[in-house]
């Protein structure tokens, strides 16, 4: 059993990052000019990840989001408005929407 009261406690880290209204209406776009034909893939993923990088100023956060493109983009095709990504104090990462 640890007793010391001075025991260095783990920073926490645990928080998350709201996607702005404007960012998902933006990302929206891509999704669905994607989704029409209108630019192809590799141009998709450039403006996704030029959009995301004027959104979250946290290195950790923009890699999970870049990194997980699909899965953000199935939130924003289910009209979702309001997207987070939460990180808990073991630095897990995850999206959710309400």
């Amino acid at each position: 059993m640890i007793t010391k009261s001075d025991w260095d406690q783990p920073d926490e880290r645990a928080y998350f990052h709201p996607i702005s209204p404007d960012c998902i209406s933006k990302l929206a776009e891509i999704v669905s000019s994607l989704s029409n034909g209108k630019i192809d893939v590799e141009t998709a993923f450039r403006t996704y990840e030029q959009i995301l990088s004027d959104e979250i100023s946290d290195q950790e956060f923009l890699s999970f989001a870049i990194g997980n493109l699909n899965e953000l983009s199935s939130y924003i095709a289910k009209g979702n408005k309001n997207i987070r990504i939460h990180r808990n104090d073991v630095d897990e990462l995850w999206f959710d929407a309400e």
